[in-house]
């Protein structure tokens, strides 16, 4: 069995499928995943479908983000409540890459598709109801046995490989002071590369965390200008880079419980100076909790 660290170092997005379709065992596993973890930390409730949409492969709109997925007529579509001023878009993320993780556990290729989908292509396919969100959709299915051209470009143009160093990302007491990996031990300091190896839409890692004393609290980072480019009415108003985040926080918790780690995410803003206004403190991680 696969160690959730190795999981995650071999999660990638898939835009190259087989066109062989999700066999009956591995949905069955994953329709049960869903119903066990379908609820956030702080109790959003969401709910999860995969379903065709259309035959053959779709163009996303958004070529320079994410570009054709081909060889899968599969998707996963997630809806929750319509309230975006609470944690619900972080605890969306948080549950979604939950189980894309466990789809990858099961052999599966997945691939976001945050901002680059319409909402009429895939609102049938959930039932969407006037007073739900549906925030990013999954293409998801079986991976072609070797990466296509596409996989390759849209990795290059996102510099998907290419990740930020520790010192722009982790710090402690305040955003002057990067976080050594001596400051940590191991396993935190294993938790936090795999939040650095953790994907988000267009590999821009809007996280940022500091350390004070037993609390790693969470702020999002705001990339100027990316917030006006991706709001849009056809992407169901998601901002992305709040999934983002649930995408850090799924990485984070589920490396330190696989380590043993206990902890427990709370709300308790460390209330510090921040460099400019794109920062939004979120949560934070307790880990004496």
């Amino acid at each position: 069995m696969q160690s959730t660290i190795d999981i995650i170092k071999s999660r990638y997005s898939c835009r190259s499928f087989n066109k062989t379709p999700i066999n009956e065992n591995t949905a069955s596993a994953l329709f049960e995943y869903f119903d066990a973890h379908n609820h956030g930390v702080f109790g959003l409730k969401s709910r999860f479908k995969i379903g065709t949409v259309t035959a053959g492969g779709v163009l996303l709109k958004r070529l320079n983000t994410y570009g054709f997925i081909k060889g899968t007529d599969e998707f996963l579509v997630g809806a929750i409540p319509n309230d975006c001023d609470s944690l619900q878009l972080e605890e969306f993320g948080y549950i979604l890459e939950n189980i894309i993780l466990k789809a990858t556990e099961l052999g599966l290729g997945t691939c976001w598709m945050g901002g680059t989908f319409r909402k009429s292509i895939f609102a049938d396919l959930i039932e969407l109801k006037d007073d739900e969100l549906m925030p990013a959709v999954i293409a998801i299915g079986n991976p072609a046995n070797k990466r296509g051209f596409t996989d390759t470009l849209i990795r290059r143009i996102a510099k998907s490989d290419h990740r930020k160093p520790w010192k722009k990302l982790f710090f402690i007491g305040n955003f002057d002071t990067p976080l050594q990996q001596s400051q940590c031990d191991k396993d935190t300091n294993t938790a936090l590369e795999m939040i650095r190896l953790a994907p988000s839409s267009s590999n821009k890692q809007p996280w940022r965390i500091v350390k004070i004393e037993n609390y790693f609290h969470f702020f999002l980072c705001r990339t100027p200008g990316y917030r006006d480019q991706f709001v849009l009415e056809k992407t169901d108003k998601a901002d992305l880079q709040r999934l983002d985040v649930g995408i850090a926080m799924s990485h984070f918790e589920s490396t330190l419980s696989s380590l043993g780690n206990s902890g427990k995410w709370v709300v308790d803003n460390p209330n510090i100076p921040v460099p400019n206004e794109g920062y939004e403190y979120k949560l934070s991680w307790d880990m004496y909790a």
